[in-house]
């Protein structure tokens, strides 16, 4: 009999439900899921058998390297039935009513053959009355109590009738043991769009090899004989592929992991890939039954050593010189000198500063090494700073040397006007603080502002940290008397203007260049335009040492030769021009001090180091660069000192005023010759490049002036390239002028040649003046005509000529000037050395032994040089006594 039931109250059910009755419930969900689980089954499997086969299908042949052997349009064609099947499985099974929770139990309790429903007794309410319910609801979970799993029925038996079902699974386990370990990388092929070609893998060939890092400079290595090789860590393996159409991806498996690296395309039937190495790795590629397999061990860089062999200190030079030592495995790229500050105030912030130390590119190994930096310049010039060296790798590993200790060399000047100068540029240094905002003034304040004034020190010096405002005022009092202070215009006119820039500038960063103005001023005022010649010339040396060790390009390394040889020029021309101004015009003569040193030995070491740079010698062009710069700062140019003799040689062992005024002329000639020969060149540039004009060359357009350039002379300094026009006026005034000097220099020989003068010394064997003037005259008027013609290339050849004959005319002349003193000196010998410059006996004094008279002939500036480099390394030695520190310091501070 049907019971009708509705829902009760909550307490009348628990107090049905018991231990026994929670088990029995959760077995009949149990139950009735598996039965869905069959329902679905029996139900959807017939629908979407034929698809699933077509999918498996498609698999195994992905698993196996099957569509890799035979292609398109086979994998195609199972590809596209098995989607359009599954489509169509998918339609069908759309319109199935999917199986619920009722018929699931009806599933359950049919097979275990019980009726009445017990499943749904259980989650059943008495609707009525519950007079009987108990009984009922006990014999319900007995029946429960005994249920059965439901059971599996056939369900693919009528569309599989050859046992499909079983071969299927067997297969597509097969086809992944034939596939292991590339099988999704098959699959994941096969199903990428396009055609597919098939190949059985003879046609196919594999190349590989390993580039290792640029900074190890290691060639690539190639992976011939044996498929196995080391590499440093970081290399780049390059492989390829050749002969197929559709490869798979390069496998690379390593102890991170295993990874397919993306083909490039590079031809119809070649790929490439590239991947870097930075541990121990595998790659191998797989298509079909052919196997290609390359082992990299990688090598691991070990970070560089470096350490200081001699501890830093200050040379004869004002230079910061030490010796270190470094290691690496593949050379150290960079190596840096970092410097902290040491200061009294430990609450202050650390200071540090990074100056470079040039190394000959990569080097390995290096035992012992000297480097020598100019730190003059610097900030922290004169104070007391540690410092380590750092060295770095090119995979960026660094390492650091042991700290040592020493004071920053720095200049030494005597000219009060150069450390006037030098202390104004400290101040500026220090005041590179931050302006003060500006003020904001009222309208009252701006209508009482003079309209005229421009300076508007509110606005600029007022808001300038404290030392700015100092440097102002003291560069202002120093330059307030021109007149009768400055020697050098150019002084005088560098103060003045940046005067004018502290004054007007509105922020700290207009300030930057004003430094080092600063110090080329003081510079010049200290050594004068030979100075300023000297500090080009360094400066040009470092640019190219710079250059030279960092492997510039060939074009950048030509510009910057041409620059330092231009300003090697320039030095020499100042320093012969000194000599002439002294007196001293034989290179190293018996007055001189130091090593021999000639014109010719010069040019063979620039054209060394131009050699050098062509076949690309870096190691070769820094040595002959090195050597070079030593040579030329120690150079002296000097004229040997003779007696008096008779005629119209001069007494007391000085040179004629003709002599003088000759060597003069000549050397006012060869630079403007050698101005016009840059301007040719240009020009000719400004011509090849097809430049309507182009920035002249007139670097020694500044010196020259100050030195008493002509008036109209070529400088170089206009805004454009001259016409071959005006070059050609410009070599026939040259010309002209040289014809004057000929004619002033014949008549000196006829008035010396009663001296000697005629005779060929040892330096100067076979020079003739008179000949190498003929040399040069004849090349200017040759280099004129070829710029009438326009022909600026053989002009250059022509005007290079004219100024090599210049130079042998002024050193025949400077020799035949030694001659003659010398042996003006010899006809006096006697008498020198039996009377004092007063006219009397020296052999009548006690005191006629010169070698018991310990006179220094120096003069006070050197010995003022030399005393303070003495105190400076004494103060430098931090194992001395404290109290003989202080001495030194207070020393120090006195200069």
């Amino acid at each position: 009999m049907q019971i009708l039931m509705h829902s009760q109250p909550k307490t009348d059910y628990k107090s049905l439900m018991s231990s026994r009755n929670a088990f029995l419930l959760k077995k009949a969900q149990r139950l009735t899921r598996s039965a869905r689980a069959l329902l679905y089954w029996e139900q959807y499997s017939p629908v979407y058998a034929l698809a699933a086969f077509l999918i498996a299908l498609f698999m195994i042949g992905s698993f196996s390297g099957l569509w890799q052997l035979i292609g398109d349009p086979w994998r195609l064609i199972v590809l596209i039935a098995a989607v359009v099947i599954l489509g169509r499985s998918i339609w069908r099974a759309r319109k199935l009513r999917r199986p619920d929770i009722s018929a699931a139990r009806r599933r359950v309790e049919e097979d275990s053959n019980v009726r009445h429903r017990p499943l749904d007794t259980l989650y059943d309410r008495p609707a009525l009355s519950e007079e009987g319910w108990p009984e009922h609801y006990r014999k319900a979970e007995d029946v429960v109590d005994r249920l059965k799993r439901p059971r599996l029925r056939p369900a693919l038996g009528k569309v599989d009738k050859y046992f499909l079902r079983f071969a299927t699974p067997a297969a597509l386990v097969l086809a992944l043991m034939v596939g292991a370990g590339d099988s999704f990388e098959r699959l994941r092929h096969s199903l990428t769009p396009g055609w597919v070609n098939g190949s059985l893998g003879d046609d196919i060939t594999f190349e590989a090899w390993i580039d290792p890092p640029e900074y190890t400079g290691r060639p690539p290595v190639y992976f011939k004989k044996s498929n196995q090789l080391e590499a440093p860590q970081g290399s780049e393996l390059v492989a390829r592929i050749i002969g197929t159409k559709n490869p798979t991806r390069l496998k690379l498996r390593s102890e991170n992991g295993t990874k397919h690296i993306s083909l490039k395309r590079i031809g119809p039937d070649s790929f490439e890939v590239r991947a870097i190495i930075d541990q121990s790795s595998t790659a191998s590629w797989r298509i079909g039954e052919v196997r290609k397999n390359w082992a990299i061990d990688a090598i691991v860089d070990q970070p560089p050593t470096v350490a200081f062999v001699r501890d830093p200190e200050a040379d004869k030079r004002d230079r910061l010189a030490f010796a270190y030592s470094l290691e690496d495995d593949y050379g150290v790229e960079t190596l840096t000198l970092r410097m902290t500050l040491l200061q009294d105030d430990e609450t202050a912030p650390i200071q540090t500063r990074d100056v470079n130390v040039s190394i000959s590119g990569n080097a390995k190994r290096i035992a012992e090494s000297n480097a020598a930096l100019d730190l003059t310049k610097h900030e922290w010039a004169a104070k007391k700073v540690s410092a380590i060296l750092i060295a770095k790798d090119g995979l960026g590993q660094m390492a650091e040397s042991e700290i040592t200790y020493f004071r920053v060399p720095d200049k030494i000047f005597v000219e009060p006007l150069a450390k006037a100068i030098i202390e104004n540029r400290s101040l500026v240094i220090a005041g590179n603080e931050d302006y003060a905002p500006i003020p904001q003034l009222s309208r009252k304040e701006m209508r009482n502002r003079p309209w005229f004034d421009t300076w508007q020190p509110e606005f600029r010096l007022d808001r300038a940290p404290a030392p700015i405002q100092r440097a102002s005022l003291l560069i202002d009092a120093i330059t307030d008397q021109p007149a009768s202070m400055y020697d050098d215009a150019a002084v005088y006119m560098g103060l003045r203007n940046v005067a004018s820039r502290i004054r007007y500038a509105r922020s700290a960063e207009e300030l930057d260049g004003i430094p080092d103005d600063l110090w080329n001023i003081a510079i010049r005022a200290e050594f004068g335009l030979l100075g300023t010649a000297l500090e080009e010339m360094q400066a040009a040396e470092a640019a190219l040492r710079e250059g030279i060790a960092r492997h510039a390009s060939q074009r950048e390394i030509d510009t910057l030769f041409d620059r330092y040889n231009e300003a090697v020029a320039r030095y020499r021309e100042e320093l012969l021009r000194q000599a002439i101004e002294d007196g001293n015009v034989a290179e190293n003569g018996g007055g001189g001090e130091g090593p021999s040193i000639n014109t010719d030995q010069i040019q063979e070491l620039l054209d060394a180091i131009e050699e050098a740079n062509r076949i690309g010698d870096s190691e070769g062009a820094r040595r002959a660069l090195a050597q070079l710069a030593e040579l030329l700062e120690n150079m002296q140019i000097q004229l040997s000192q003779g007696g008096g003799g008779s005629g119209d040689m001069p007494m007391d062992g000085e040179m004629s005023e003709e002599m003088k005024d000759a060597l003069e002329e000549l050397a006012d000639l060869l630079g403007e010759q050698r101005e016009l020969r840059d301007q040719t060149r240009e020009a000719e540039r400004a011509e090849r490049n097809g430049e309507q004009s182009g920035q002249s060359q007139g670097s020694g357009e500044t010196s020259d002036q100050a030195a008493g350039e002509e008036p109209g002379a070529p400088n170089g300094g206009e805004d454009g390239a001259m016409s071959a026009e005006e070059l050609a006026e410009l070599q026939s005034r040259l010309l002209d002028l040289l014809e004057q000097a000929d004619d002033v220099m014949a008549g000196l020989e006829e008035g010396e040649s009663g001296s000697g003068g005629d005779e060929v010394g040892e330096d100067g064997a076979g020079i003739d003046p008179e000949i190498s003037l003929e040399d040069a005259r004849r090349a200017m008027a040759e280099a004129e005509e070829a710029l009438r013609n326009g022909d600026l290339g053989l002009a250059d050849e022509e005007q290079l000529a004219a100024i090599q004959a210049l130079r042998e005319a002024g050193r025949g002349l400077a020799e035949q000037a030694r001659r003659d003193l010398e042996g003006s000196e010899a006809g006096r010998e006697g008498l020198g050395d039996q009377s004092d410059p007063l006219g009397r006996n020296n052999n009548g004094g006690e005191n006629n032994d010169d070698s018991e008279l310990d006179i220094d002939g120096r003069d006070s500036a050197e010995r003022s040089r030399e005393l303070q480099e003495e105190i400076r390394r004494r103060a430098a030695e931090q194992e001395r006594a404290q109290e003989e520190l202080e001495y030194l310091e207070r020393l120090l501070r006195r200069f």
